[in-house]
């Protein structure tokens, strides 16, 4: 699981332990020394605390909402980065599970097969297709 997608971020826990946790320690020991009331020092870390609860609570509202979205769009028409054949073989490409050669000629057979359904959807033929009937013409 990425960072992004994690509802406590090492950003939100660095924030956390640079600040909120300091505060906190802070008036914890004014409080032992007597100067700060008990309510006080139980009110600033309340408050601290409050305000990175209701950080994490509005994160994984966002990140719910988020994934609900994917999950419907992936659901329909449109593909998931993750089923996109060229990204797949990109990936693989990187990770050195296909050669130079091979990512070459995958990639030139993936976008000539793009390009063919494109232009059979907007009704034009096969590029290759004119060049054969005019072979045999």
């Amino acid at each position: 699981m990425s960072d992004s997608e994690r509802v406590v971020t090492g950003t939100m826990l660095g924030m956390f332990l640079a600040f909120g946790a300091d505060t906190i320690l802070i008036v914890a020991a004014l409080w032992y020394v007597g100067a700060v009331p008990a309510a006080t020092a139980a009110g600033v870390s309340a408050a601290v605390l409050s305000v990175f609860l209701l950080w994490i609570a509005v994160r994984w509202n966002r990140l719910r909402r988020t994934r609900g979205t994917a999950a419907t769009t992936s659901d329909g028409a449109e593909p998931d980065a993750e089923d996109d054949p060229v990204e797949r073989l990109k990936r693989r490409y990187a990770d050195g599970e296909v050669s130079d050669e091979e990512f070459e000629r995958r990639i030139d057979r993936l976008l000539d097969a793009d390009s063919r359904i494109e232009a059979s959807e907007l009704g034009d033929d096969d590029p290759r297709e004119r060049d054969r009937q005019r072979e045999t013409e």
